[in-house]
């Protein structure tokens, strides 16, 4: 069975001129209640937070959100064809070898593990009871808590 041009004209069209409306997230994000980090990927972002939530409470979320801003502003203020500074690649590396211990060891991303695990691995990393090779997340860790102590 064909369908003629006549037909296809006679069928009304749903689509209108009017932009889109914004959907409720991007009215989230545009307002600031929820926050995409620019700089973080998402795993990272995770673990930052359930970090922040350890050690800057009640502020947790809005200190994380100020952390990645600050890398995304640290990393966009590089000039072009350079690599990022170095204080963004070691947030970076930092939150990756955290998770990294977390899954190896547990099996489960630091975001995931209950607080009070969450709170021995960071304890375990400041006495340098629990190293990696990459990175002293010792220092790193103190430097993320004066970071956000900055802000």
């Amino acid at each position: 069975m064909a369908i003629s041009a006549e037909h296809l004209n006679s069928i009304p069209s749903y689509r209108t001129t009017e932009p889109p409306q914004r959907t409720r997230l991007q009215q989230l994000i545009d307002t600031g209640a929820v926050y995409v980090a620019r700089n973080l990927n998402p795993s990272q972002f995770a673990t930052l937070q359930a970090i922040a939530a350890l050690l800057f409470r009640p502020r947790a979320k809005q200190i994380a959100a100020n952390l990645d801003s600050a890398l995304a502003a640290r990393t966009s203020e590089a000039p072009r064809n350079t690599p990022p500074p170095p204080l963004a690649f070691d947030y970076q590396l930092g939150l990756d070898e955290l998770d990294t211990i977390a899954r190896t060891r547990t099996g489960y991303a630091f975001a995931e593990l209950p607080t009070d695990l969450q709170d021995a691995v960071l304890d375990l990393i400041a006495t340098r009871d629990l190293t990696t090779r990459k990175l002293d997340l010792a220092v790193w860790l103190e430097d993320l808590h004066n970071s956000a102590a900055a802000l």
